[in-house]
């Protein structure tokens, strides 16, 4: 029974952030790990506040389709299926996709969404009632040192936002375009550094916040 002048107590929604090193934290000017006062799944958290827990899933090279076998963690759909069945997620941000570009040259950006349009699927039966964010990754920074050896991937990553996003819509999924809101690193062009991940943090919090209301 409910006692008068008393607020009901609060469920803790949790959200997965799966991704790769983006989402890890990786510091693009020197190779370590940002702390959790800067890498964005924290920040979103603490702008969130005590209502909201995070499970942060990223790692360095992972990506969407197989192309370690045997390698299940880097392996974006087998590594999934495996945490899918660990604990309930009331919001699971997908934030996949550049890896794939340098694991195979000739690997188009309408093959890497399928691959991320499988892993929608599979969480639709795992866990319907979770809510799925599909982040399009900003585009590879074509001013870095290296950037002429990699035009192929440079190019392709400009159309991961419409293809995405229309594969986020055709599957009922939030969508976070990120090359709007931040960018990547001139310095290695795949990674955004310490002020962007401050500002992405906080969008994500924002819209997760808009996406109950």
């Amino acid at each position: 029974m409910a006692v008068p002048g008393k607020d009901e107590k609060k469920t803790v929604k949790t959200i997965l952030c799966y991704g790769s090193s983006s989402t890890w934290g990786y510091d693009p000017m020197s190779g370590a790990r940002f702390s959790e006062e800067i890498r964005w799944p924290c920040v979103m958290k603490s702008a969130l506040g005590r209502d909201f827990s995070i499970i942060e899933e990223g790692l360095n090279g992972r990506t969407v389709l197989d192309h370690i076998p045997g390698n299940n963690s880097a392996n974006g759909h087998q590594y999934l299926i495996s945490l899918l069945g660990k604990t309930e997620f009331d919001f699971i941000i997908i934030f996949l996709g550049l890896n794939d570009l340098f694991a195979d040259k000739e690997e188009s950006v309408r093959h890497i969404t399928s691959g991320i349009e499988k892993m929608v699927l599979r969480i639709k039966i795992e866990k319907p009632h979770a809510d799925i964010i599909i982040v399009s990754p900003p585009q590879i920074n074509g001013d870095f040192e290296a950037a002429y050896i990699y035009q192929i991937e440079v190019e392709k990553s400009r159309k991961f936002s419409h293809e995405i996003k229309h594969m986020a819509s055709h599957n009922n999924c939030y969508f976070v375009d990120a090359d709007k809101i931040v960018k990547n690193s001139e310095v290695d062009g795949i990674h955004f550094g310490r002020e962007d991940h401050l500002k992405f943090g906080q969008y994500m919090a924002d819209f997760i916040k808009l996406s109950e209301n």
